[in-house]
C-alpha cells in the first residue's frame, strides 16, 4: 500500500514532468498524507528548476522538488500517537525516495511520513485548525521561516525595522515583526510590481530602484537610521549596503548597537568591499535557515487567530498536471507573481 505516487520531477535543469515514482515503504512509524495543496518557493525551487543550487545542497537530478505541502491525513501506522485519518495537516518536506534526490521532497501526491523520510523536529506534520485553509496553510510555511528569523534577530517594543525585499518571506517578516512588537516597519524593494502589497503590512514603503533611497530611509527615521535591518531579497549585492541603513551606537557600556538578519538563500558568494563602513557601526550579524520544531504549529495558529494574513501572499492556483508551465511562467514574470500553489484534487 501507497508503494509509489504521482510527482513533480525534475529531470534536469529546466525540464519538469509528472509521473508516477515509487516511494520508501511503509512501516509501523509511518503517517501518510494524501497531498491536497502543494507550492512553489521563488527562491529554493527556482533555483533548483535554474540549476543553480550550492554542491554543499547535496542536490542531483532526477529530483522532487519543493516543500510547501499540505494534506489530508490516509493512514496513521501503529506506534504513531496524536494523529487520525483525515486529519489535516502541513506535510511539508519528504528527505528520501528510492530513486530520486529530494529537494526537499515535498511535490508528491503521498507523503510518507516517518523518522527515515522525516528525521528531524522540523519536519514533523502539524494539524491545520479548521478554520485556515489549505491554501493558507502552504503559505504559512515560509512564513514560519521569516519567523525564525525575526526571532533569532530579535525585536524590542518600538524599534523600527526595515525589511529588504517585499516578496513572501520579506511579507512575512513585515508582519512578524508587528506581531512581535515593532513599531514601524519600513519595506524596500527595487522591483516596482511589488511596492503596493507591502502597504498593506508596512509603515512605510521605499521604491529603492530610485538613486535617493538611502535619503528615504534617513528621512522617515529623522537623520537616525533604523534598529534591525532584515534581508529578505536574496540577492547577495545588497549585503555589503545594509550597515548603511543601521542607527549608530554600540558605543556606551549597556548599548548593544544595531542588528542585521540575513534571511535569503543566497545563490553566489558576497563580499564586503568597503569593511570600515561595517566596523564603525558595532552592529550585531545573524543568519538563520528554516525554522525550529514547534514553528509550523505556531504560525498555524497566527494564522487562525487573524493575526497573520496569509491570504495575500499567493498569486494564482493551478492545476498540479499544469506544473511545468507553472515553473515558465513564474521564471518569467518572478517578480509579478508572488506565489503559484498547486492544487492536487
Amino acid at each position: 500500500m501507497y508503494e509509489k505516487s504521482r510527482a513533480i520531477v525534475f529531470e534536469r535543469p529546466r525540464k519538469v514532468v509528472f509521473e508516477e515514482i515509487p516511494l520508501v515503504a511503509v512501516d509501523d512509524d509511518t503517517i501518510v498524507v494524501k497531498t491536497t495543496f502543494s507550492g512553489i518557493s521563488t527562491g529554493t525551487d527556482m533555483k533548483t528548476w535554474l540549476g543553480l543550487q550550492s554542491p554543499e545542497n547535496g542536490v542531483w537530478f532526477p529530483l522532487v522538488p519543493g516543500y510547501e505541502a499540505v494534506g489530508k491525513v490516509v493512514h496513521v501506522g501503529k506506534n504513531v500517537k496524536g494523529f487520525s485519518v483525515g486529519d489535516r495537516v502541513m506535510s511539508s518536506e519528504v528527505r528520501v525516495y528510492p530513486q530520486h534526490c529530494a529537494a526537499w521532497g515535498g511535490n508528491a501526491e503521498y507523503a510518507v511520513k516517518n523518522p527515515i523520510t522525516g528525521c528531524t523536529g522540523m519536519d514533523a506534520v502539524a494539524k491545520i485548525p479548521d478554520n485556515v485553509s489549505d491554501a493558507e496553510a502552504v503559505v504559512a510555511y515560509l512564513a514560519t521561516v521569516a519567523m525564525r528569523g525575526v526571532d533569532k534577530v530579535g525585536v524590542n517594543k518600538g524599534e523600527t525595522v526595515l525589511v529588504v525585499g517585499a516578496g513572501n518571506v520579506g511579507l512575512s517578516a513585515c508582519q512578524v515583526f508587528k506581531i512581535r512588537g515593532a513599531g514601524k516597519v519600513i519595506v524596500m524593494d527595487i522591483h516596482k510590481s511589488r511596492l503596493e502589497l507591502p502597504k498593506k503590512f508596512a509603515d512605510y514603503v521605499v521604491d529603492s530602484s530610485r538613486a535617493d533611497g538611502l535619503e528615504q530611509v534617513m528621512e522617515l527615521t529623522d537623520g537616525k537610521g533604523v534598529d534591525v535591518v532584515s534581508e529578505c531579497s536574496g540577492d547577495p549585492a545588497v549585503i555589503q549596503h545594509l550597515p548603511g541603513y543601521l542607527r549608530d551606537g554600540g558605543w556606551e557600556k549597556d548599548c548593544k548597537g544595531g542588528r542585521i538578519h540575513l534571511q535569503g538563500d543566497y545563490p553566489s558568494p558576497w563580499t564586503v568591499e568597503k569593511y570600515f563602513k561595517w566596523f564603525v557601526k558595532n552592529f550585531t550579524l545573524s543568519v538563520s535557515c528554516a525554522f525550529r520544531s514547534g514553528d509550523k504549529a505556531d504560525m498555524l495558529k497566527l494564522v487562525s487567530e487573524g493575526k497573520f494574513d496569509a491570504k495575500s501572499l499567493y498569486s494564482k492556483i493551478v492545476p498540479v498536471e499544469d506544473c511545468a508551465a507553472a515553473y515558465e511562467e513564474l521564471n518569467a514574470n518572478r517578480y509579478d507573481l508572488l506565489k503559484i500553489l498547486f492544487k492536487w484534487e
